[in-house]
């Protein structure tokens, strides 16, 4: 199972060395103010493999591979 860090490009949120399988539910929080199905839909692609670049673009993060 891949580990990745995750950083926020409009804030200076961040979490780092997580597994793959949690990507979604430690960025989940950062969005609850928004109300969107767009959001929550990108939200849940970060547990898709082949969703995930596009969707942390979408959401404006920086997914880096943890070693």
């Amino acid at each position: 199972m891949k580990k990745y860090s995750i950083y926020d490009t409009q804030t200076s949120r961040q979490a780092l060395n997580l597994l793959e399988e949690n990507l979604a539910e430690a960025v989940r929080p950062w969005f609850m103010s928004l109300n969107d199905e767009a959001v929550e839909a990108a939200i849940n692609a970060l547990s898709i493999p082949e969703q995930r670049c596009a969707a942390a673009q979408f959401l404006g993060l920086t997914l880096v591979p943890c070693a």
